[in-house]
């Protein structure tokens, strides 16, 4: 009695094969929905075609409480290529949504101005202690736009095809308490601006509760 397997046989392996292997492709390709979520919650549409590539879990918690409590703050940074070298693409739209942090805060820079003059008006010399309040504003939003303290990190990518390009989006997530937590850290660190700050306070400016101020903004 012969052990070759007959042609349906055959047939019937092959066929087995490819149903398992395409349930393996299903079952592990990224996921592919219309929402960025934390913890269960929908906090971000995609499109309709998009497909979420990563999700940083170990922040998931926090983004579902800063996301409920109406502090969720976040930026958007893409880049296009031709899908080869994605690790490439996902650090220059990392780049790109840094960017918009950064430009975030200097289109608020005249704000912030405009809240030290407020408690400023009895001061005969407050041109001097504006512009001292402005440059410490500087360079401590520097520090956020240039990764430099924590606060802002990288949620979630997507990827979209869009004919034979891959558009890779980052979705930037600025935590406003750890952010002004971790720069105060950092600022005792810098005797330049912490002297600034010591300055301003001595002149009844609060230079965390007006950059608090500003940062809130960005929910309005």
């Amino acid at each position: 009695m012969s052990n070759v397997p007959s042609l349906k046989d055959t047939l019937l392996i092959v066929a087995v094969i490819a149903l398992a292997w395409a349930v393996f492709m299903l079952v592990n390709q990224p996921p592919k929905g219309n929402w960025v979520t934390a913890d269960g919650v929908k906090i971000w549409p995609l499109p309709k075609e998009a497909v979420l590539v990563e999700r940083n879990a170990a922040f998931e918690k926090r983004v579902r409480e800063l996301y409920e409590s109406g502090r969720l703050i976040v930026f958007t940074g893409q880049a296009i290529s031709g899908g080869i070298d994605k690790v490439r693409a996902r650090e220059k739209a990392k780049i790109n949504a840094y960017k918009e942090l950064a430009e975030y805060f200097e289109t608020r820079l005249q704000t912030f101005a405009q809240l030290v003059e407020g408690q400023i008006q009895a001061i005969k010399d407050k041109d001097r202690v504006t512009s001292v309040a402005v440059n410490a504003y500087k360079r401590v939003t520097e520090l956020f736009s240039e990764a430099k303290v924590s606060g802002a990190y990288v949620y979630a990518v997507w990827e979209e095809m869009v004919g034979s390009l891959v558009y890779t989006t980052v979705l930037l997530v600025f935590d406003p308490v750890g952010a002004v937590e971790a720069a105060k850290q950092t600022v005792m660190a810098d005797q330049e601006i912490s002297k600034a700050i010591e300055e301003l306070g001595k002149n009844g400016v609060d230079f965390f509760k007006m950059l608090n101020e500003v940062i809130s903004e960005a929910k309005k």
